[in-house]
This record gives C-alpha cells, sequence and structure tokens, in this order.
C-alpha cells in the first residue's frame, strides 16, 4: 500500500467516534484523506481530533445528531461556509435498540431508529450528492449496513432498517451514475475489539472464532473510496463477516461432530 490512495480526497464520516466509524477515518487519514466527521459526544470528537492529529491531513469533527435534519443544514452549510468540496461520505452513523416481539414493539423505537439509520442518512446524501455534481466531483457514497439487512436476528425495527438501506445504495447507484457517482456499502458481521486491541471470541464467527477488529471495515472503506481500487464498482454490499452468516442449525450439527 503507497498510503497515497485518497491523497487530497476530502472524506466526511459520520458516526466516527467510536469503533468502525473511527477506524474509518483513521485508515482514510493513512491514505492521505483530509477527514470531516461527526459524533453525537464532544469528547468522541475530541478524541479522535487528538488521534488524526497525528496524520498530515486537514481534519475537523463536529457535534451532530444525523437523526435532526436541523442539525444536517447546519453541517452542511458550515462545509459550504468553508468551502469544503466532499469526494467521499460515509454514512456510517447507527443504532440499534429493539424488543423481541411485536407485542412488545415500540413505534417510538421504530422511528428513533429510522430517523438515525435510513432518513438522517438518506437527506445528508442528498445534499452531498448534489454538491458532488454541481461541483463535478466524481465522488464515492458509501453506506455501512449489516449482514441484518439479509439475516434474521430478532430486531425487526434495526434489521428492517438495514434491509432499506440495501435497495437505498441500489437505487442510489442507477441514479448517481450517470454523474460518474458510485454507491456502494459495507455490511460488518460482529465488530468489537477490547482497549488492547484484541477481538472478542465467538464461537458462531466461523472464521477465527473470533470478532472482527475495525480496522478491516475502514480498509473495505479505503477500497470503495479510491479510484484505484473501485473506479468501476456501484450498487454493491460488500459483507464482511468472517461467516457469521453463514451459522445455522446444520452447520452446527457438522461442527460438533
Amino acid at each position: 500500500m503507497d498510503n497515497n490512495l485518497l491523497s487530497g480526497k476530502n472524506v466526511l464520516i459520520t458516526g466516527a467516534g467510536r469503533n468502525i466509524g473511527k477506524s474509518i477515518a483513521i485508515e482514510m487519514a493513512k491514505q492521505g484523506a483530509n477527514i470531516f466527521f461527526t459524533d453525537i459526544y464532544e469528547e468522541r470528537c475530541a478524541q479522535l481530533e487528538r488521534e488524526l492529529n497525528g496524520y498530515q491531513v486537514i481534519s475537523r469533527g463536529f457535534f451532530s445528531d444525523i437523526s435532526k435534519t436541523e442539525d444536517i443544514d447546519s453541517l452542511y452549510n458550515s462545509l459550504v461556509r468553508d468551502k469544503v468540496n466532499i469526494d467521499v461520505l460515509v454514512n456510517n452513523v447507527g443504532i440499534r435498540e429493539d424488543s423481541i416481539t411485536t407485542k412488545e414493539l415500540s413505534l417510538e423505537v421504530f422511528h428513533r431508529i429510522f430517523d438515525t439509520n435510513v432518513f438522517g442518512p438518506i437527506y445528508l446524501t442528498k445534499l452531498i450528492s448534489q454538491m458532488m455534481i454541481n461541483n463535478n466531483i466524481n465522488g464515492s457514497i458509501i453506506f455501512i449496513t449489516s449482514i441484518h439487512q439479509w439475516t434474521v436476528g430478532r430486531l425487526l425495527s434495526y434489521d428492517s432498517s438495514k434491509a432499506a438501506l440495501g435497495m437505498i445504495i441500489k437505487e442510489l447507484a442507477v441514479e448517481l451514475a450517470p454523474y460518474g457517482i458510485r454507491v456502494n456499502g459495507i455490511a460488518p458481521g460482529f465488530v468489537e475489539e477490547d482497549e488492547q486491541g484484541k477481538p472478542f471470541y465467538n464461537k458462531y464467527v466461523l472464521l477465527y472464532n473470533s470478532s472482527i477488529n475495525p480496522c478491516y471495515i475502514g480498509r473495505a472503506a479505503v477500497y470503495l473510496s479510491s479510484d484505484f481500487f473501485s473506479k468501476f464498482t456501484t450498487g454493491t454490499v460488500i459483507k464482511i463477516d468472517a461467516g457469521l452468516s453463514l451459522y445455522n442449525h446444520l452447520v452446527d450439527q457438522i461442527l460438533l461432530k
């Protein structure tokens, strides 16, 4: 890797304060990208800004809630005011909270999850894609979905929000292709590591029986952002789950033999 795959590109990452979003920011900074990011926790914004100072790139955090259109408008207006044209948008922010049965179902929770996982990101994408079109930028738009867009996880509102993103990616890929803007997604499985950077054991993850270090999601985002690698890739969702979604009762029977 020449550490120059994204040199000079301006990247906007939502929900970048920890885990996947943070790793995307760091992996892209390693490749020369200027990092603009959001989070709903000011301390996380400040911490990531300090870490990004170690790279020869421009970085700036925004205390912003992507579920609120007024926060998105403020974020967008700040970028326009400072003449920052975004080349890569990573819609990473997402929340999950749910009940198992419809009897326990709360429409308030459903609205909150869709506002954060779907409606906010699509509104931000509308603004940023128009910015790309207006400035003749052959940009890249990435949605972080989940294996739960395909796999039943007994989390009705969360799973359905991720399934919605899967179709949004396809629809936007068709709409924005004439402008040279590609739209793709990454569907992670169990992504987490401890404070020492070690993954957690999980017997249901077929490859290595462990969680995935978030840096591998970050590197996939670099791939989808780089013209060198993915100039002709659009409408695609890359699944990175170490085989977790392949696990079922039949696999379990074989493993127990």
